[in-house]
């Protein structure tokens, strides 16, 4: 093809006027602070494949409390948006709750420009330009478990390599039963398993370990059966197994039923299991019957979703965190930055001058004066409610997932009744995480336990 070609083709598609519609926000609250604001839109543009309509933003410069956003619109007639953006609900999110103006809502660059600040571009998503630095990943202690921006693709026979290595470390942990944290590390070394702490917890959340409150002992669960479904038509059961497994433990199992394999997303933890039995087989008579073989079996029912209350009065107090012996960290909506610790709300990590990683992760609580120890999503989770800022929850009906932001990840204890709903750990797709096999009433207790905006797709 010539470039006069080129050119020419150019040339025929539609002019369009770029154009702005204003909103206020605030950044106390329910609101969201700038940088929040340029990670929604961002995600929520990509989300849609809004692109070529919404190519940018501009926020009010120095907003402090209440202050205005402009939203870039490209259309072929002024204020007049675009069908995608209005079929795609974007505009429904209520952070466009409120217009900067009552009437008309539609400015030019010019009307503008002496109050905003510069873009911020959002057709870039594995790079957007943001507003403050972009989140990195620490390094964790065993409970200062922060999220992996490893998404990149991966043969599916390098995939398959992965499962067998995490299926052969279940096996040692099985054989084992429980452990500390440096034997832990030790096997998956052996097994060339990168990440230990990882895999601790997506152990944890498939149902087949516990540890203790500070990290440093595990023990596995029983082998346990998980009754997931029962077909109305032949009243065959199908269980999911979690905890300890073995080579002979399955095959004496597959005595009762039919037994299928399948692969976590990425190869990231040991095989799902799935065992279905016919109606003429109870959960009793495979329990005796395993007895005489030398095996037991628990059947377990799905964990309960926590309210909001009981599961952070349910946090682990830590007295006396001598603060002054420590380099001190506090996150701030996005990363860590160094701060001079005075008593505020926040979630902070604590370093050793010799030591570039955190040695201890905690949640200061000013109103009673305490510290909290958990798992790092979960006190990263407070930190993000004490900001004023809301997570949001997306529901697929027809696909029956729940999607939610890689930033606004759940604390450890309610992402296992995601992911206990099927067995499967969450898939990644442009800045979420998505569950699968998800019921719409535990969507929405979810949403409704821990307060969280629900949208449903």
């Amino acid at each position: 093809m010539t470039k006069s070609m080129v050119i020419n083709q150019k040339n025929l598609r539609p002019k369009t006027v770029r154009w702005y519609m204003g909103f206020k926000q605030r950044t106390g609250g329910r609101g969201y602070n700038p940088s929040r604001l340029v990670e929604v839109i961002t995600n929520q543009v990509h989300r849609h494949n809004l692109s070529q309509y919404i190519p940018l933003l501009r926020i009010e410069k120095n907003p402090r409390g209440e202050y205005y956003f402009f939203l870039a619109i490209e259309s072929e007639v002024q204020g007049e948006i675009p069908r995608p953006i209005v079929d795609s609900k974007f505009l429904d999110l209520p952070l466009f709750n409120c217009a900067a103006t009552k009437k008309g809502n539609i400015f030019i660059l010019e009307e503008i420009k002496q109050m905003v600040g510069v873009s911020h571009e959002v057709y870039d998503y594995t790079n957007p330009i943001p507003y403050c630095s972009q989140p990195r990943t620490t390094p964790e202690s065993p409970l200062a478990l922060a999220e992996s921006t490893n998404i990149q693709d991966i043969d599916e026979k390098v995939i398959r390599k992965l499962s067998e290595r995490h299926e052969y470390l279940l096996y040692w942990l099985s054989a084992s039963g429980n452990g500390t944290w440096q034997s832990f590390k030790k096997i998956c070394e052996v097994l060339e398993l990168p990440e230990p702490k990882r895999i601790l917890r997506r152990l944890k959340l498939l149902g087949h370990l516990t540890i203790s409150e500070n990290g440093s002992k595990w023990d596995v669960k029983p082998p346990s059966l998980l009754l997931l479904q029962s077909d109305l038509g032949t009243g065959d059961r199908t269980y999911l197994l979690h905890g300890q497994r073995s080579h002979p433990f399955l095959n004496k199992l597959q005595e009762f039923g039919k037994i299928r394999k399948e692969l976590q997303p990425r190869g990231q933890s040991p095989y799902c299991i799935y065992l279905t039995v016919s109606d003429e087989i109870t959960p009793q008579n495979f329990q005796e019957k395993l007895k005489t073989y030398g095996y037991s079996i628990i059947l377990s029912n799905l964990p309960k979703i926590p309210s909001f209350h009981e599961w952070r009065n349910s946090l682990p107090r830590v007295q006396g965190v001598p603060t002054y012996k420590y380099k001190v960290k506090q996150f701030d909506g996005r990363e860590f930055v160094d701060c001079a610790f005075q008593n505020q709300t926040g979630f902070y990590q604590f370093y050793t001058q010799e030591d570039q990683k955190p040695v201890c992760s905690f949640f200061y609580d000013e109103s009673n004066d305490s510290w909290l120890q958990g798992d790092w999503y979960g006190l990263r989770f407070l930190a993000i409610l004490s900001m004023g800022i809301q997570p949001a929850i997306y529901y697929n009906k027809v696909q029956k997932t729940l999607s939610i932001l890689f930033s606004e990840r759940l604390p450890e204890v309610y992402e296992t009744c995601l992911v206990m709903q099927s067995g499967s750990l969450p898939t990644y797709a442009k800045g979420y995480l998505i569950y699968s096999h998800i019921p719409e009433e535990i969507a929405r207790e979810l949403s409704e336990n821990l307060e969280l905006e629900f949208f449903e797709e």
